[in-house]
């Protein structure tokens, strides 16, 4: 029998196999330990004409890393995510137009509707397996903020070296709702299956080129746990 292939819908299943809170980029030990070998491969080469040492790509690389680790300082930031995403849209942020709190549930081919990105209906620009939105704007906001607060180390370690942060966690209650498609893997035909969650992923970027760096959400939402049946 073929295997399976993993899901990889936008909204993004996070597998029951999976440790809730653990994260898809590499940890602050991970990070520091590609830091200091950048360091120790730095070395001095001869600039031509003037036979001075010049500075080596590898050292340039790291000194920017830690002028951009410095100047996102040791306090995290706080995060509006509605006034985000009209800030960051065209950098591609949209928690709030694929998760939004104030998006209909329930299918209505007049609209765009959560359940109805399941069969990509109109608003939509495919269907896909996974399709929730948060409860309100003040679950939303808190949680992502208490996540940025808790793990802001990580998370300026995570964008001084590669730009861009990547994790999920567990909230402990419920803060979203919405469908998945329990026909996926090919088990049957597309249909849409009402579930709650209690997960969330969130992925943070840097501006390019923002001098100080700017961070901004490109999506945090809640996130489904596929069904063992389907696994």
């Amino acid at each position: 029998m073929p295997s399976r292939k993993p899901d990889t819908g936008e909204s993004g299943d996070v597998r029951a196999s999976r440790t809730p809170g653990s994260h898809s980029v590499g940890t602050v030990a991970q990070e520091e330990q590609a830091l200091s070998l950048v360091a120790e491969q730095g070395r001095a080469t001869v600039s031509r004409g003037t036979g001075q040492p010049a500075r080596h790509p590898d050292d340039v690389r790291l000194a920017q890393i830690m002028r951009t680790y410095d100047q996102l300082g040791a306090e995290p930031p706080e995060f509006n995510v509605a006034a985000n995403d009209d800030a960051y849209r065209s950098r591609g942020a949209h928690t709030i137009d694929r998760h939004g709190y104030d998006m209909p549930l329930r299918r209505d081919p007049a609209e765009k509707t959560i359940e109805g990105r399941i069969y990509g209906d109109d608003g939509w620009d495919r269907p896909d397996n996974w399709s929730l939105r948060w409860t309100d704007p003040t679950t939303m906001n808190r949680e992502i903020n208490d996540y940025v607060r808790q793990n802001w180390e990580e998370i300026r370690t995570n964008l001084a070296v590669d730009g861009s942060h990547s994790g999920a966690f567990n909230a402990g209650h419920r803060v979203g709702e919405g469908f998945y498609n329990d026909g996926m893997f090919g088990v049957g035909p597309r249909n849409a299956h009402y579930t709650a969650a209690s997960l969330v992923r969130v992925s943070i970027d840097l501006v390019p080129g923002s001098d100080p760096p700017q961070p901004f959400i490109v999506t945090a939402f809640p996130a489904g746990v596929v069904p063992f049946g389907l696994l």
